[in-house]
């Protein structure tokens, strides 16, 4: 996914052709952000300016009420933003130990980094780089003095840019001096809009904390090297959907993938997944919306809201 043309669109509109997207450059991006009296401020963070932030939020509850967020691009103004929503989650819980690295390169680092402190348990979300933005989510728990790496792409290896993110995570691993790891890839194909890969890494890093305790199974696995098969590149959703806790599904945008699911973890059907004590399906049925006949989940453009305003309280 790359940032979308300037020239297109309005001050805070994110709607978009693919073909405008593919033309901006990150810094024209970054410079449309500005608002006219901006050039006074060098590199002033958008998430700290209120006004400049409610102006966003309002033009994505318009989005969304209008039906625009539909063919809109937003991974770009989630980049701007993701500094500081890693920021405030690691506020909201001290011991999730979430980092943003905005390259596989510099995950590595930062992986490294992670572990010379002795933390034993913490989260990366990861972008891909370069011209293109697209983002996963890593969890990492130390097992028997071993490291695990565990990289969860929201959307299939069949996209273009989550198979690059996956090659250049791995490749970024074995070039570097880190020692006594393991890692393993795994796809959930648990989202099917074009931009919410950020959004969807934000909220899985969340409760891949919140729920810790049902991944030791996973790690232990992969540590002992029997997660996944040699032969494969990475682990199939189908195979993934036997470890993971049904509270990182919450926010699926297919109700065939919920059925997989489901299929794979009988009874899983009637689990409450948050507060409201809602199941996966009626909390699906209460975000559900029609595009192109298809039954579509807006729970993460909501969710993007939500966690907007909440830069509003820092």
């Amino acid at each position: 996914m790359k940032p979308q043309n300037s020239n297109s669109t309005p001050h805070h509109s994110f709607s978009t052709q693919n073909s405008d997207i593919e033309n901006e450059s990150l810094e024209s991006l970054l410079a449309r952000l500005e608002n006219e009296d901006s050039e006074k401020v060098e590199n002033e963070d958008v998430s700290v300016n209120h006004e400049k932030l409610k102006g966003i939020i309002t033009d994505l509850e318009s989005d969304l009420a209008s039906g625009k967020w539909i063919n809109a691009f937003y991974a770009n103004i989630d980049l701007k933003m993701m500094p500081a929503l890693v920021k405030q989650a690691n506020t909201k819980y001290p011991e999730m130990n979430l980092k943003l690295a905005l390259t596989p390169q510099e995950l590595v680092f930062s992986i490294k980094e992670t572990i010379n402190s002795g933390v034993q348990s913490s989260r990366f979300i990861v972008n891909l780089g370069g011209s293109r933005i697209h983002f996963a989510v890593i969890d990492h728990q130390t097992v028997a003095d071993k490291t695990s790496l565990l990289l969860l792409e929201p959307t299939s290896f069949e996209n273009g840019s989550a198979a690059m993110m996956g090659l250049r995570t791995k490749k970024a691993l074995q070039d570097s001096d880190l020692s006594h790891y393991s890692f393993s890839m795994a796809e959930m194909n648990i989202q099917r809009s074009t931009s919410e890969c950020g959004i969807f890494s934000l909220a899985l890093a969340k409760k891949l904390y919140l729920e810790s305790d049902k991944l030791k199974k996973m790690h232990t696995d992969n540590v002992n090297g029997v997660l996944s098969d040699p032969e494969s590149a990475y682990l199939s959703s189908d195979k993934l959907d036997q470890y993971l806790p049904i509270t990182l599904y919450k926010h699926t945008q297919s109700t065939k993938r919920l059925k997989q699911y489901v299929k794979a973890n009988p009874g899983s059907e009637h689990k409450s997944i948050n507060k409201k004590e809602e199941t996966l399906f009626e909390r699906f049925e209460k975000n559900l919306t029609l595009k192109e006949d298809k039954a579509f989940s807006v729970s993460t453009h909501k969710k993007r809201i939500s966690e907007y305003k909440s830069l509003l309280k820092l």
